[in-house]
């Protein structure tokens, strides 16, 4: 979040798309929201200079099939 100035839904997000068995306990979750609080108060996220993928010009890597391994 701090990394890519991304806020909390949009890492969520993100993860969620990645890994869809994720799913982080509500103390974690709470943990995040508080660190997501504190981010916006020290000015690290934006959420108006957050609406594109132009903040994160890092584009995922896709990942081999584990299909196939014997």
């Amino acid at each position: 979040m701090k990394y890519h100035h991304d806020t909390l839904l949009k890492a969520y997000d993100y993860l969620l798309d990645r890994r869809p068995i994720c799913a982080p306990n509500s103390g974690f979750l709470m943990q995040l929201i508080r660190y997501e609080k504190a981010l916006r108060n020290s000015g690290a996220i934006d959420e108006q200079q957050n609406n594109d993928d132009k903040q994160n010009p890092i584009k995922p890597l896709d990942m081999p099939s584990t299909s196939n391994v014997k």
